[in-house]
């Protein structure tokens, strides 16, 4: 759920990338390398699903994103934070806007400093989002770099960092090889944190000091 909410981007925490595909819109889950590896759709769908056998037409679906989302991070680490209700979801997809707007794993520091101040933010803001620390607190914020301190990445998606960038461990490069071969294995997944990967914390940023992460923010 969190890996989902912060895929929203493009125009808020509306749920847009939870519709499939109509007549009129291709759906923005397939978006590229940033939403082709969602996952946890069928939880979202169940929770959505046992809401309105209790009251119907009250929770929207942005609404439930955005508390699944909060309950994970709470699962995970504790305090809570409130959510606001009220959240309208979107009755529409844009599958090319989601491409366009949602930040690729490839992009460069400057390139992803430019994104963010497209959208209001500055460069503090895109590191304490790209950890996802203050999730709660930011929520609202129109667009997301997206949780890094838990999940997985595809091999796909830093398949060129480890076999072809100076600027990183030679060990972690070496101890990647093995799931990421510089051919095939696309869809192979590595922890985004390899120190911790499933703790809410701050080691993200310390493997980024370390040059040890699929990341080169």
């Amino acid at each position: 759920c969190i890996r989902i909410i912060f895929s929203v981007g493009k125009q808020g925490c509306d749920a847009s990338v939870l519709l499939d595909d109509t007549s009129t819109f291709r759906r923005e889950k397939t978006a590229g390398p940033k939403n082709a590896s969602l996952r946890g759709f069928d939880v979202v769908d169940s929770i959505k699903s046992q809401l309105e056998s209790i009251c119907p037409g009250v929770v929207s679906c942005a609404e439930n994103l955005a508390v699944a989302a909060r309950d994970s991070i709470v699962a995970l680490v504790r305090p809570s934070r409130s959510v606001q209700f009220g959240r309208k979801y979107s009755s529409t997809a844009s599958l090319s806007a989601a491409n366009s707007n949602i930040p690729s794993p490839a992009m460069s520091l400057d390139e992803l400093i430019f994104a963010f101040s497209n959208k209001g933010l500055n460069d503090k803001d895109m590191i304490t989002l790209s950890d996802g620390r203050s999730f709660c607190m930011l929520l609202s914020l129109s667009t997301l770099l997206g949780s890094h301190t838990i999940g997985l990445a595809r091999c796909i998606t830093f398949r060129d960092r480890i076999y072809n960038e100076a600027n990183i461990d030679t060990t972690y490069a070496t101890s990647s090889n093995s799931n990421c071969p510089s051919s095939g294995g696309d869809d192979n997944l590595s922890p985004l944190d390899a120190s911790s990967p499933a703790t809410f914390d701050n080691a993200f940023y310390k493997n980024l000091i370390g040059k040890k992460g699929p990341s080169s923010l």
